[in-house]
């Protein structure tokens, strides 16, 4: 019984990947295209079904805990993501106001950085070669994220960003917090120049201090060897 469940929750936990795969790839393709390339049915239609992953993960977690209330505590942030509002949205009204279009068409993107969670938790287990590798990933996650977020945001009002790769670069240099001759006029825009910074100023100090104790640690072996 306990294998099976064990079987259970890791077949979920590789949907939940895959499906936050698939909608990044989404996410990337409706934000980075200058046309429409993916029906307004396929995108909720793909919603609705990673959306049904999601809620079993949900339930299997529920299900199998020990203390139920305990387990929806834990997991709230998970059931949140379940709940397909792109959908409950556009089956409730006709008419969507500009603002909440675009915060519904951004918010699935927590839903891909979840399954990104799930992946760097795998990686953790081994502390000493696999913290580089998360890292990296995370990094490259949060450069990634911003770039597409911004271009959709600033391509067209801004006259700086006239690519995707634009954006990649303001990205990159923004995060190294050394600066980009391209700045945001939107307000997310604005926004995301901060959090970039302030995830470059956090996470290269760790870094350096990665590599410094690898550094030492092989010193301190070679010494020993001595």
């Amino acid at each position: 019984m306990k294998t099976n469940r064990q079987w259970l929750k890791k077949l979920l936990n590789l949907l939940v990947i895959a499906g936050s795969i698939f909608i990044i790839v989404i996410i990337s393709i409706e934000l980075l295209s200058s046309r429409p390339i993916l029906s307004e049915r396929f995108i909720l239609n793909s919603h609705l079904i990673i959306c049904a992953i999601f809620l079993a993960d949900f339930l299997v977690r529920w299900y199998y805990s020990d203390k139920t209330w305990k387990s929806v505590c834990q997991n709230i942030f998970l059931l949140l993501l379940a709940i397909p509002y792109l959908n409950i949205v556009y089956a409730l009204t006709p008419v969507i106001p500009h603002g909440l279009w675009i915060a519904l068409r951004l918010f699935p993107i927590v839903r891909g950085l979840y399954g990104i969670s799930i992946i760097v938790s795998w990686m953790t287990h081994s502390k000493v070669t696999n913290l580089f590798i998360t890292y990296i990933a995370i990094l490259f996650t949060i450069v990634y994220f911003c770039s597409i977020v911004f271009y959709f945001m600033e391509h067209g009002p801004n006259p700086m960003v006239k690519t995707y790769w634009d954006a990649f670069n303001w990205s990159l240099m923004n995060v190294t917090t050394v600066g980009s001759n391209i700045f945001g006029v939107t307000k997310l825009g604005q926004s995301l120049a901060v959090t970039l910074a302030a995830a470059g100023m956090i996470f290269f100090p760790i870094f350096t201090a990665w590599v410094t104790t690898k550094f030492q640690n092989k010193r301190d072996q070679t010494g020993n060897k001595a």
